[in-house]
């Protein structure tokens, strides 16, 4: 095998730093961005698109009347926080059982990988998966609910 990186001879990324990045850097920006999400579908509560007084749109009201534009902005927004904290999570999922499975490769990487996993983490506790992001309601006509 070449001894040269970039030519499938070595694995030339450290194992363990893989590994935090996952754990402690794409896990709680997940999480984050879940709770961005969270956040937003808390403003359902309020009324955007207020009935005009009276029954009437008077002049300079029409300006007032955005809150349809408004929900769309709010959905679509909402949408890519939860989107992008389900991507996040993929790749920190990724990563993790890509470090697990090269570290079974042979015995002194498992060693060495379980050590540094250790020294990071001594009680054994990980950050756990991000839970599922909260979307839009499907019913709020949200163009970009496709997956």
């Amino acid at each position: 095998m070449p001894d040269s990186p970039g030519d499938g001879g070595q694995f030339t990324a450290d194992l363990y730093e893989l590994y935090e990045v996952a754990q402690n850097e794409l896990r709680p920006l997940a999480r984050l961005y879940g709770d961005f999400s969270s956040t937003v579908d808390e403003t359902r509560s309020c009324n955007l698109d207020p009935a005009p007084v009276g029954g009437s749109v008077g002049r300079g009201q029409s300006a007032l009347r955005s809150g349809s534009a408004l929900v769309s902005l709010r959905d679509d927004v909402q949408y890519a926080f939860a989107r992008s904290s389900e991507n996040i999570e993929t790749a920190a999922a990724t990563l993790v059982e890509v470090t697990e499975n090269y570290a079974d490769t042979d015995d002194t990487t498992r060693a060495d990988f379980e050590s540094f996993k250790a020294e990071d983490f001594p009680t054994g506790t990980t950050p756990r998966p991000t839970p599922a992001p909260v979307y839009p309601d499907a019913d709020s006509g949200n163009p970009l609910q496709n997956g």
